[in-house]
C-alpha cells in the first residue's frame, strides 16, 4: 500500500480552508446585498411617507394628484381625504413589508401577523380607485397574495 505524502494532505487540508473561507465570503457579501436593498427600500418609503404627509397636512387628496384628477379633490371631505391618504400610505407600508418578507428579513411569525394587517388595510371595500391603482404597481408575487385574499372576501358593493 502507499504512504499519502503529509504535504500532499497538508496543501489539500489548506485548499478546504480556502474555499470554506470563499464560500463564508460570498454569503457576507449576498447578505450585506439584501441589507442593501432593503435599506433601500425603507428609504423610498421614508420619501414616499413624507411626501403623503405633505399631502395630509395640505388637506389635498394624494390619489387626485398622482392620477392628475386635480379635480377630483374638491369631491372629497376633510375626511374622506384622510382616510384616501392613510390608505396610501398603508399600501407603501404593507408593500414593504412584503420587500423584507420575501428577502427573508422578516420571521414567518410576524409575516402572518403582517398579513392580517394587510388584510384588514388594504382589502376594504372603500376607496376602489386606490386599489386598482396601486394594485398595478406593486411586485408581482405581493399582487397575487393580495388578489388571492380579495377572491376569497370579495367587496359586495
Amino acid at each position: 500500500m502507499k504512504r499519502v505524502d503529509t504535504n500532499i494532505v497538508l496543501q489539500f487540508i489548506g485548499l478546504i480552508g480556502v474555499f470554506s473561507g470563499l464560500i463564508f465570503v460570498g454569503l457576507e457579501l449576498r447578505q450585506a446585498h439584501q441589507i442593501a436593498l432593503a435599506e433601500q427600500m425603507n428609504n423610498r418609503l421614508n420619501v414616499l411617507m413624507s411626501l403623503t404627509n405633505a399631502y395630509i397636512e395640505s388637506n389635498l387628496d394624494f390619489y387626485s394628484a398622482m392620477v392628475n384628477q386635480h379635480e377630483n379633490d374638491a369631491l372629497f371631505s376633510d375626511a374622506e381625504k384622510g382616510a384616501r391618504n392613510m390608505l396610501n400610505a398603508q399600501w407603501a407600508l404593507h408593500e414593504n413589508d412584503y420587500f423584507q418578507y420575501n428577502a427573508g428579513l422578516m420571521t414567518e411569525e410576524l409575516w402572518q401577523a403582517k398579513l392580517f394587517a394587510t388584510r384588514n388595510d388594504l382589502l376594504k371595500c372603500e376607496h376602489q380607485d386606490i386599489y386598482d391603482w396601486r394594485i398595478s404597481l406593486v411586485q408581482a408575487g405581493f399582487r397575487e397574495i393580495l388578489e388571492e385574499m380579495r377572491l376569497s372576501n370579495p367587496c359586495e358593493n
